[in-house]
């Protein structure tokens, strides 16, 4: 693929193809361990969003189990998630800037997955809403802590490409959910409900929630085996986040982008991964069988090209582009919306899986932009802080508003569940589109931001 020339908007001359840029080399881990630690991470990456996102197969025997409305089934997708996930990220920043990463991950995962077990035990709204946050507050420990991980594994020219692979995982994750998963389900749901010792009669989707939210407890145990990256100046035991804030202060216009266009694509990728399996069953009959292994195909593949967005965006920083982050998702969230519009407007299913797949490999590569944006910009001693910030005001724009924003749309707008792909519709309008004109006006600043770094 082509790369753009760097052009007289750039405030660094390039790169060496090797060059340590402003760390010296024998201050990260080695290579082999650097990978094995993105290895171990990704496979809990995906470990976490098929406990976030299996409810996405079973929106209708939840719904009618418990008497659910669509808006009931947003709240718990979204909110009820995302207000745990984004608070717990605050003390966590701390937690992370001062003591070992990996313990502060092992607690994580393990909460997540005996709350992601927890819900097949739910019997109510209140109930599964309050597992639900269990899993938000795990989560958020290992994201904000696996992005400080890697950002401090790798010098920052070699960043984009390892963050990329890590959250594939995740993005990859999304898509086993919906492969694997929906033969579960539809296995379960055949299977109908069973009494289990000590739970006693499950309805197949409790069943479900117990078997895929389990391992993890046992799974936690592998942050232990990579070692935690070295720190080259540690927050002192009294530091605050006035320190991050001030910092933040500084450089405005580059956080707003960051924090709030990144959270806004996030927001609409995962309305859209939320929602299109729903569409699919509602619009055109199809069942959990086989929307799983289409959508998850879809998903696994758009999940593949998120190396090669970390690899462009290296290319471009290492050629002197100070803002690549930015500027390729800018143009690749541009790309997107006109794929995201289609694939709710042509009357083909299969047309719409195809569009879905165009529209994630574009839109997934802020995926991994926006938290390796933070480690490359962000002093190191601040970037558990900062991540944490990040994860708050991205999450909860992009965890409580994605699912929400359509269910919303949907319930109270059209007034007809039937209407949910004009509804997806109008999340690439309303947006996606304003994160590619928050892109545009971080740039400058980002440019600035590194300048200071050197």
């Amino acid at each position: 693929m082509a790369l753009p020339p760097a052009t007289d908007d750039m405030s660094a001359p390039p790169l060496p193809a090797d060059a340590p840029n402003s760390d010296s080399v024998g201050d990260y881990p080695t290579p082999p361990m650097a990978w094995l630690t993105v290895a171990i991470l990704f496979l809990l990456y995906i470990l976490s969003l098929t406990d976030r996102n299996i409810m996405a197969l079973m929106v209708g025997p939840i719904k009618r189990d418990l008497g659910l409305s669509d808006l009931q089934i947003s709240l718990l997708q979204g909110p009820a998630f995302a207000v745990l996930f984004c608070l717990c990220a605050i003390p966590l920043g701390m937690a992370l800037d001062r003591y070992s990463r990996r313990v502060v991950l092992y607690l994580s995962v393990t909460l997540w997955s005996i709350a992601a077990a927890s819900c097949g035990l739910a019997g109510s709204f209140a109930a599964l809403a309050m597992a639900r946050a269990g899993v938000g507050a795990g989560e958020s420990g290992f994201g904000t802590g696996s992005y400080s991980i890697v950002g401090d594994s790798f010098p920052p020219h070699r960043v984009s490409l390892a963050m990329s692979v890590f959250i594939m995982g995740g993005v990859m994750g999304a898509g086993i959910v919906f492969l694997l998963g929906g033969p579960i389900v539809a296995a379960a749901m055949k299977a109908g409900p069973a009494i289990w010792p000590i739970f006693g009669l499950l309805q197949p989707w409790q069943q479900v929630f117990i078997m895929t939210g389990a391992p993890g407890i046992l799974l936690a145990l592998l942050v232990f085996v990579f070692r935690e990256p070295p720190r080259r100046k540690s927050a002192s035991a009294s530091a605050g986040y006035g320190e991050a804030w001030a910092f933040l202060r500084l450089h405005k216009p580059l956080y707003v982008a960051t924090f709030v266009g990144f959270g806004l694509a996030y927001a609409v990728t995962i309305g859209f991964q939320l929602w299109t399996p729903t569409y699919l069953a509602r619009i055109h009959g199809w069942q959990p069988g086989q929307i799983g292994p289409v959508i998850g195909i879809a998903q696994i593949a758009a999940a593949a090209m998120i190396p090669v967005h970390g690899w462009i965006v290296d290319r471009l920083y290492r050629r002197g582009r100070r803002d690549a982050h930015l500027f390729w998702c800018m143009m690749t969230v541009a790309a997107a919306a006109p794929f995201g519009i289609a694939a709710f407007l042509v009357t083909s299913p299969w047309a719409t899986v195809a569009c879905y797949w165009c529209f994630m490999a574009l839109i997934l590569s802020t995926s991994s932009m926006g938290p390796a944006t933070v480690q490359v910009v962000t002093p190191q001693h601040m970037r558990g802080r900062v991540s944490a910030l990040y994860v708050l005001v991205s999450g909860l724009i992009a965890m409580a508003g994605g699912p929400a924003f359509i269910g919303i749309v949907t319930t109270l707008v059209m007034g007809d569940e039937m209407k949910v792909g004009y509804s997806l519709i109008a999340s690439v309008i309303c947006v996606a589109l304003p994160a590619v004109i928050l892109f545009a006006l971080g740039r400058a600043s980002m440019r600035r931001a590194q300048a200071a770094l050197a």
